[in-house]
């Protein structure tokens, strides 16, 4: 390479360093993921927990999302990661579609009920995203008593 070609290397670098932090900002992001045993109207989380008995009745997850571009929806879905022989590795649960009414920053809830026999035990997350991309992964666990 010579002289020239270096320099104009390190040139679009450095621009490209400059302007990285405006562009990922201008992408849509999960500042808020809290897991708990209820939500309260206002979104907040009663009883955070990571980790959950088998009867817990509802696990909830309130979350805020912002930068979100206009029509932009918010999307959760629950996953069973290791659940034993109760399912497959990595099982998709259960995914519900929250539409913000307005586009910037949104806030809500996601919740999960117990299955008829109570949540298997094992190791859990949900995973949300704000638009078509994953955003945020909230790892929990299923412990018993």
């Amino acid at each position: 390479m010579n002289r020239r070609t270096i320099t104009l290397a390190v040139i679009c670098l450095g621009l490209l360093l400059c302007i990285w932090p405006g562009i990922a900002d201008g992408q849509a992001h999960i500042t808020k993921a809290v897991l708990g045993t209820g939500a309260i109207d206002n979104y907040e989380i009663i009883n955070a927990a990571s980790e959950f008995a088998p009867d817990t009745a509802k696990i909830h997850c309130a979350w805020k999302a912002e930068g979100l571009p206009e029509g932009a929806s918010v999307r959760g879905v629950w996953i069973a990661e290791d659940v034993g022989p109760a399912a497959p590795k990595n099982f998709k649960i259960d995914e519900a579609t929250f539409n913000p009414p307005t586009d910037g920053t949104a806030v809500g809830t996601f919740a999960l009920s117990k299955p008829n026999k109570g949540f298997p035990v094992g190791k859990y997350r949900l995973e949300i995203y704000p638009g078509k991309d994953l955003a945020k992964t909230v790892p929990f666990t299923v412990k018993a008593k």
